[in-house]
């Protein structure tokens, strides 16, 4: 009986002591809302995969500019040709618009959509693991906390879990600029 008990006693101990974070990426989704928060490049730098979000960022600004040029001249195909040919020559820029959206700055807004703030103590391992949801494509992603829908999303690498994605409605939200009024006469 007391072999009994003492296996039970150790089996309970033991699945306390491992708090559910299966996939791993807790600590690494941690070390990047430190970085953040700290504003270590370094530290963002090696927690976040560049070209894949430049990359990204890219593909959604040069739709945002085709569509808008594309608007601007009248729409129909004619507009809509207008609208990729104004992007292709607007890429310079594009890019740069891209590598500016990849600025700490923007990524800790971003961030704090899922519940990073300047003024929050920051989430243990423990606790940020279970804020994480695991996809079924086998990366993981940290959610809004109002809407619960995924904003950042990491895949892992041979170095660790790195950022690889920003949802693409969050990512149009902050680049769109505001509406100019419309005159009224």
């Amino acid at each position: 009986m007391r072999l009994f008990a003492r296996m039970g006693l150790g089996l309970l101990l033991g699945s306390c002591a491992s708090i559910s974070d299966p996939t791993g990426a807790g600590a690494d989704v941690l070390a990047l809302t430190t970085a953040l928060r700290d504003r270590d490049l370094p530290a963002i730098e090696a927690r976040i995969d560049r070209p894949a979000l430049k990359a990204q960022i890219t593909g959604i600004v040069r739709a945002m500019a085709a569509k808008e040029i594309s608007e601007r001249t009248g729409g129909g195909a004619a507009g809509n040709v207008l609208g990729l040919m104004g992007a292709d020559l607007a890429n310079p820029l594009l890019e740069n618009i891209a590598n500016q959206a990849l600025e700490p700055a923007v990524l800790a807004d971003l961030a704090r959509r899922t519940g990073l703030t300047p003024e929050t103590v920051l989430p243990s391992r423990t606790a940020t693991a279970l804020g994480i949801k695991k996809l079924a494509d086998g990366r993981v992603c940290a959610p809004d906390r109002k809407t619960n829908v995924c904003i950042l999303f990491f895949g892992r690498y041979p170095t660790g879990w790195k950022l690889n994605a920003i949802n693409e409605s969050a990512m149009r939200a902050r680049l769109s600029a505001p509406k100019p009024p419309s005159i009224v006469k």
